[in-house]
């Protein structure tokens, strides 16, 4: 739902000073490593996270029973961090009883907002927490911390979150605070709820837990293991036996699930997963994350575990099942699927998102309410679709020719020589792709002067790769000025399946799971879901490149994308959405496209390659082998409508066009 931006709302008691608001984020933009001057765009985005800011509090204040999120679209590269930041210490420098909470989606952003913050406020009243920024971490978090790749400036108790004004931490502590109905020192400050929350990026809006039987032993093992433990302590016996008791249940659960995954028996793809009784349920729902912490401190061999996360997932699985929202899958991700509903909309808080307005899962969410912001020109861009060479068209994805090194070379070595024709020597370029392209390290020369294996030197053009799924929201590459896009990033079905289910709030026997997820569903919300995965990312990770830059009249700077084997007709259909502004999509290989296999790709691609003004209906059946009869039900498609549309064909009789002859044709009217 979007608002009007002139909506009323009660004012809150925390006004926002537009002239000292201003001045805070000059003294931010003056603080970075490389100085810079606040732009008047970025203003304009300042605006509307300062509206943003005064509705969620105001909800906070008078209309905390009806609770809501408030959304901020603004784009990528337009300063929604750096508003939120110069907002949150302008109001607590302003406001001693002001309390805020800014919530960051890796660990990595919590430390680089965390010294932005401690430059703009006196430090004692300010806190970062996550597992790089505690002392002493459990030992299933040390694996984690050493994964991160910066320091942490200081550490923190997680009491201490609780007594700070303003606190930094990450999406997880802030989902998991609401998920288990606790005070982590997230949502309250001093026993009352913060004033503000600002989430950066888009949160998890459903939990979605994957398992597969031996997970389910792994954490019967544990349990046994914690029992075996405590048993010679009498005073114990009650805990004991609770403890057998458990492991028995998880070991006929287990034995459940690998009865269901007996490929010898004909089962449905989709099955609902019926693994604990109504006796089982007590035991199931007694197990939670302190417990689980618990047993694994009492169990000398598990100490040192790092799969806890794996563990509490399992956990996690199995209450979720329990409830009837778990299912077994035969088909792709082969295992089974649980999820739970969506994170519930809270007064006094705001999300920014810069693709929330191409994520079509928002409107299946209540109390998501939209923020006015400024708009972007992308005039500057090129948008380019490249067709591979015709022994990879048609044949495997590139997520499938990356998992052997045998199909990888020869399509490396294409597409390599491809982005050094299209480049300059200096160049810097950016490549995303499946974290299977570094899989072989067939992107590197075994001379190659970078020692980071995400960089490479590719005749004198520095490349950084990245694989989808990270780098969303960072602004390392933001000196690339081209962008490969390689093959797309598709949602499982399972995964599918299991935000539908949390979304609309249903059971798995409530849902037809053969129907939604057979191969070509046409229902609204799998098409949606998975539109809105391809286009959020899509656009994410393009504007990680100089294309972030904006200029003070909105202008995008000029940038290249190249989307290499991608959906060609989801891109016609969007492009004026992702990219407004932008110029006409250029199509490298257009003689390849027509290889297509089948026929209504062929249509497809014979629209875009084709260079007539008319293509009568006949010449459809010859090229594409679709009988003329049914040529029009062809044009409804989700596959060429959208191209249909975008290149402006209507259709139309062969007599009004010609002056004679029978039978229908297509008209361009661009």
């Amino acid at each position: 739902m979007r608002i009007d931006k002139n909506s009323p709302c009660n004012i809150s008691r925390f006004r926002i000073d537009a002239s000292k608001f201003n001045s805070t984020m000059d003294c931010l933009a003056n603080n970075y490593s490389t100085p810079k001057k606040v732009t008047e765009f970025e203003r304009k985005v300042g605006k509307s996270v300062c509206r943003a800011a005064e509705l969620a509090m105001s909800d906070l204040e008078f209309n905390a029973d009806q609770p809501k999120y408030r959304l901020v679209s603004a784009p990528t590269g337009g300063s929604k961090t750096s508003s939120s930041i110069a907002l949150l210490a302008m109001l607590a420098n302003e406001y001693p009883e002001f309390s805020g909470a800014y919530i960051c989606r890796t660990i990595e952003e919590c430390e680089a907002q965390y010294r932005n913050l401690k430059k703009l406020v006196d430090p004692s009243i300010l806190a970062v927490f996550s597992s790089l920024h505690m002392f002493n971490p459990k030992p299933h978090l040390v694996v984690e911390k050493k994964e991160i790749n910066v320091v942490a400036s200081d550490h923190f108790e997680p009491e201490s979150l609780q007594k700070k004004q303003l606190i930094i931490t990450t999406h997880s502590r802030w989902e998991n605070e609401i998920k288990n109905s606790k005070d982590f020192g997230v949502r309250k400050y001093r026993d009352r709820r913060r004033n503000l929350i600002i989430v950066d990026e888009e949160p998890e809006l459903c939990s979605i837990h994957p398992c597969l039987p031996h997970y389910v032993s792994e954490l019967a093992d544990v349990v046994s293991s914690y029992s075996d433990s405590i048993k010679n302590n009498s005073d114990n016996f009650s805990i004991i036996y609770e403890a057998n008791e458990l492991t028995k249940i998880l070991r006929r659960v287990y034995t459940k699930m690998a009865d269901l995954t007996d490929t010898s028996i004909d089962k449905a793809t989709y099955i609902a997963a019926d693994l604990i009784e109504d006796v089982e349920y007590e035991y199931i729902f007694k197990l939670n994350e302190k417990k689980l912490k618990g047993i694994l401190e009492s169990n000398s061999k598990q100490n040192d575990d790092s799969s806890f996360n794996k563990l509490l997932d399992t956990i996690f699985f199995l209450q979720s099942t329990a409830e009837g929202r778990g299912f077994h899958t035969r088909q792709g991700n082969k295992g089974f699927y649980a999820y739970k509903g969506t994170i519930s909309a809270e007064a006094g808080t705001m999300i920014l998102d810069g693709t929330a307005d191409l994520n079509k899962t928002y409107s299946m969410c209540k109390g998501m309410e939209f923020v006015d912001v400024p708009l972007v020109d992308y005039k500057n861009i090129e948008l380019i679709h490249v067709t591979p060479p015709p022994e990879f068209k048609n044949k495997l994805r590139p997520e499938q020719i990356m998992k052997s090194a045998v199909r990888a070379r020869p399509y490396m070595n294409w597409f390599r020589a491809f982005v050094e024709k299209e480049t300059s020597e200096k160049s810097q370029i950016l490549i995303i792709a499946k974290i299977d392209l570094l899989r072989f390290d067939l992107h590197r020369d075994p001379d190659d002067k970078y020692n980071d294996p995400n960089q490479a030197n590719w005749n004198n053009r520095h490349v950084h790769f990245c694989n989808y799924g990270r780098g969303r929201g960072s602004n390392k590459w933001m000196n690339c000025d081209k962008v490969f896009l390689l093959g797309d990033w598709h949602l499982n079905t399972a995964t599918v399946l299991s935000r539908i289910g949390a979304l609309t709030d249903k059971k798995v026997s409530d849902m037809n799971l053969n129907m939604l997820g057979a191969p070509r569903s046409k229902d609204p919300l799998v098409q949606n879901i998975r539109e809105s995965h391809l286009l959020t990312n899509f656009k994410q990770m393009a504007a990680r490149s100089r294309l972030r830059e904006i200029n003070d009249e909105g202008v995008a700077s000029h940038s290249i994308i190249y989307s290499v084997d991608g959906d060609l007709p989801l891109l016609l259909g969007w492009k004026d959405t992702l990219f407004p502004g932008s110029p006409d999509l250029k199509i490298i290989g257009k003689e390849r496209l027509i290889d297509s296999s089948t026929s209504t790709q062929k249509l497809a691609d014979l629209l875009v390659t084709s260079s007539k003004d008319f293509i009568t209906f006949q010449e459809i059946q010859d090229k594409c082998g679709i009988h003329k009869r049914k040529i029009s039900q062809a044009l409804k498609s989700k596959t060429v409508k959208p191209i249909l549309t975008a290149g402006g064909w209507i259709k139309k009789k062969v007599s009004e066009v010609l002056g004679s002859g029978r039978g229908l044709l297509l008209v361009r009217i661009n």
